[in-house]
């Protein structure tokens, strides 16, 4: 698919699936606090693990670490798009990174730093495919990540 297919559907791709990922987070954000970063990278992963939304995941990334539109698309749904629909699953009120910090209790550095690490796992496991990371189970992986997203997002 060529570069400006990418970038036309990308928008589109973050439309239809920016929901599934808001309602993941919210749902990873329910229940106990002490299992928040196992449920969200669980959940992520699921997401990831779906043989429907993989391939078309796999578009919005790419299309967004090669920079330009698909980067600035990418950089408004992580910044705000997620963050509002995440606030609608919660809350039924839309809110941005500040407002979902502030409900974690945490600095939104932190919220960068949990989704650098999911972010990183989901580069080098589905699009470099680096092992062991590309093999490993979605266990292995939610165990190895759990605690340090835990850290970052509840201390």
């Amino acid at each position: 698919m060529s570069g400006t297919a990418e970038v036309t559907e990308g928008p589109n791709v973050m439309a239809a699936y920016g929901d599934a990922i808001a309602k993941a987070a919210a749902e990873a954000h329910v229940g106990p606090r002490d299992e928040m970063g196992e449920r969200l990278v669980r959940t992520f992963l699921s997401l990831w693990e779906n043989p429907e939304l993989r391939p078309r995941l796999l578009e919005v990334v790419r299309s967004a670490v090669t920079g330009g539109p698909g980067a600035d698309q990418m950089r408004a749904f992580m910044s705000s798009q997620l963050f509002g629909q995440v606030g609608e699953n919660l809350n039924d009120a839309p809110m941005d990174m500040e407002q979902a910090a502030q409900e974690l209790k945490v600095k939104p550095l932190n919220i960068n730093a949990a989704a650098a690490q999911v972010w990183g796992v989901i580069v080098l496991r589905y699009i470099l495919n680096i092992e062991p990371i590309a093999s490993a189970s979605t266990e292995e992986i939610v165990e190895l990540l759990g605690p340090t997203i835990q850290r970052y997002l509840v201390g």
